[in-house]
């Protein structure tokens, strides 16, 4: 599944800000919700066969998406989960010269992005397993 990254915003025609409700109609899929922590104020929404996880904030509002194999992550007509991790970096630093490189991943606050990369440490080639976008503010 492309699946087109809006900075900020959203990806596709999934915005943050929508209900779980609103984003179960729009992609009109099979999913699982599940509880990332104990603590989480609401579920998570894992649609396995797109490659994509619906997070929402404690009032049930859409406020990350999280795209994984099979989906494509396209920024800017790049597939971010195509690319090693070295090259992911690059790309995005091109962007975003403020980005954060950390030692499983990388976060771009002005992309609204992160990259999950759990063996980029040993390997600066690996791919990305996953990247996720996020609103305003999800960081603070």
């Amino acid at each position: 599944m492309e699946c087109v990254i809006a900075s900020h915003k959203g990806v596709d025609r999934l915005l943050f800000g929508m209900s779980a409700s609103q984003v179960r109609a729009l992609l009109h899929a099979r999913f699982n919700a599940f509880k990332r922590s104990p603590d989480a104020a609401h579920p998570t929404d894992h649609f396995v066969e797109a490659g994509l996880f619906a997070n929402y904030d404690r009032a049930g509002q859409l406020e990350a998406i999280e795209l994984a194999s099979p989906a494509a992550a396209g920024l800017y007509g790049i597939n971010l989960l195509g690319m090693g991790f070295d090259e992911a970096v690059k790309y995005l630093k091109s962007r975003d010269p403020q980005l954060q490189r950390e030692v499983d991943g990388a976060i771009s606050l002005a992309l609204g992005l992160s990259l999950y990369v759990p063996y980029a440490k040993d390997d600066p080639k690996a791919p990305a397993e996953s990247v996720l976008v996020f609103a305003p503010g999800y960081y603070d």
